[in-house]
């Protein structure tokens, strides 16, 4: 019997496209990430291939690199700036996992947090240790991100004492700060001019209370209470029904704010703080350990964690007050973090919001995440499905 030692790279031929690739994880969310150059410029034909690198549409993306899991069918697609103050541009693009869809309506703030990570490695921002700023302009939402990236030896800082709950082991800290990141999809940070708002919902034969808050990505916040709700259900176990009213609070908060998309705005319960079951592990959350629990829908689907933008935009309605969020948050110091008690854990973010006459200032929302690359090569796409 003879045994094969030697290796080789298979070729594309003709029936196959080669395309370069690198899958990286930011906070608890991954990513295949793509150079800009490498994809068409046409929509429709970068959109065919994005669904076929992933595999999408199919429940299980078997024939390609998704993760059959929202949060794990993302692209980043990267380019040179094109925003003056950037160092690097950044296109997320959310790839539904049964249908054929690509939206780029939002920003991801967990994959914002490898951005930096990949700009360093590819020798698109010069590495300065012990820190350095990469500023991200995030093309989705027009806004630059400013991340801060442990460096060392001229490359990221991978291992770190840093821990984030919904991601197993630590990391090193890598800081994002989403304070340039107001009025991200309707250029206001309260779209509906209004602290909250009722809508009447047919789902539920009455009407309740909203804010809707546009930091990072707009977000539409209701009591779980107002929906029958605790707030602390597990992912996965909403009826029907109760999915059917966030979907119907998305569309009409949307309709207030000036915003269509099948996306936006993401759907956030929230609940005062009690102790609960942790999601991943069965572990105890004790109710001291945050300020207010908070689940986020997307696409019908519960977060199994909590979106960085989705916490940026949280914090933010926190501090301002008359909002459903401000009115359920239990009281913090401005430099004292926001703790979101969410499915996978406890995630803080600092918030300095402040008063400005009959608006609000943002000084500064920022929260740490990990990241690191897992892997780089070459994918290959089925030239039929393009």
């Amino acid at each position: 019997m003879h045994t094969h030692t030697h290796t080789h790279t298979p070729q594309a031929g003709s029936e196959q496209l080669a395309i370069k690739t690198v899958l990286m994880r930011g906070g608890s969310s991954k990513a295949v990430f793509l150079d800009e150059a490498n994809l068409p410029r046409d929509q429709a034909a970068r959109d065919r291939l994005i669904l076929a690198l992933f595999g999408s549409p199919d429940k299980r993306q078997i024939d390609g690199l998704g993760g059959s899991d929202y949060l794990t069918s993302k692209c980043a697609i990267i380019g040179p700036p094109t925003l003056a103050g950037a160092d690097v541009d950044y296109t997320i693009a959310q790839v539904s996992v049964e249908h054929p869809l690509v939206s780029y309506d939002t920003n991801c703030g967990n994959i914002s947090a490898a951005v930096g990570h990949y700009a360093i490695e590819e020798g698109i921002v010069d590495a300065v240790a012990p820190w350095t700023l990469v500023r991200v302009h995030n093309v989705n939402t027009g806004k630059i991100l400013r991340i801060r990236v442990p460096v060392a030896n001229g490359q990221p800082v991978i291992e770190g004492d840093l821990h984030i709950d919904g991601v197993p082991g630590t990391g090193a800290e890598v800081q994002m700060d989403f304070s340039l990141t107001r009025g991200a999809c309707t250029g206001r940070l309260l779209p509906t001019g209004h602290a909250s708002d009722f809508v009447e919902l047919a789902t539920l034969g009455r009407r309740v209370e909203i804010s809707v808050v546009d930091v990072a990505n707009p977000c539409v916040f209701v009591r779980a209470g107002d929906l029958g709700l605790s707030g602390y259900e597990a992912p996965g176990t909403l009826t029907a029904a109760q999915l059917a009213a966030l979907d119907e609070i998305r569309v009409k908060a949307g309709a207030l704010a000036g915003i269509a998309s099948y996306l936006l705005p993401f759907q956030v319960s929230v609940a005062p703080p009690a102790g609960y079951t942790e999601f991943l592990t069965g572990g105890t959350v004790p109710a001291d350990d945050f300020d207010l629990a908070a689940h986020l829908f997307v696409e019908h689907i519960m977060h199994k964690a909590y979106a960085g933008t989705g916490a940026t935009c949280l914090a933010v309605a926190a501090r301002i007050t008359g909002t459903v969020v401000h009115a359920v948050c239990r009281p913090r110091g401005l430099r004292d973090p926001i703790r979101i008690g969410h499915p996978s854990g406890v995630l803080g973010i600092v918030a300095d919001v402040v008063p400005d006459g009959s608006d609000w200032t943002i000084n500064e929302v920022m929260f740490s995440r990990t990241a690191r690359r897992l892997m780089q090569g070459t994918a290959y796409v089925r030239r039929a499905r393009l």
